[in-house]
């Protein structure tokens, strides 16, 4: 495995840590959605909204298409969904135990259990 392969692994995992990336990701899972009907489904400001959906968009995991004057956002369901769905059995075994992780600096400031989900 190269260097390259495993840095970009990385910026994966760290592109998927934000969370409000991640209310973004959920907010797309059930279908496409315009900038503002995200912000009213996240309660984020359109700035920040915008923000993290072009990282999003640059990195492959959310899709974009033009719809006269408006975008619609769409999730890269294929690549995306797999993820999601071993992420989530990974957090129903090992939940309980990455919150006790020191090594995890939110784990320290904040409770898994309180996380909207």
């Amino acid at each position: 495995m190269s260097k390259t392969y495993k840095l970009t692994r990385v910026l994966l995992f760290k592109v998927l840590s934000n969370e409000v990336r991640l209310k973004l990701v959920d907010a797309l899972v059930n279908g496409e959605r315009t900038v503002n009907e995200l912000c009213k489904a996240i309660e984020e400001e359109q700035t920040r909204v915008s923000h993290e959906l072009r990282c999003l968009v640059v990195c492959g995991v959310v899709n974009y298409r033009r719809d006269g004057r408006q975008i619609e956002y769409s999730l890269n369901k294929r690549s995306v969904l797999p993820i999601l769905a071993a992420a989530e059995k990974h957090v129903e075994k090992f939940g309980e135990r990455m919150e006790g992780c020191e090594m995890i600096s939110e784990a320290r400031r904040m409770k898994i259990s309180a996380i909207k989900v």
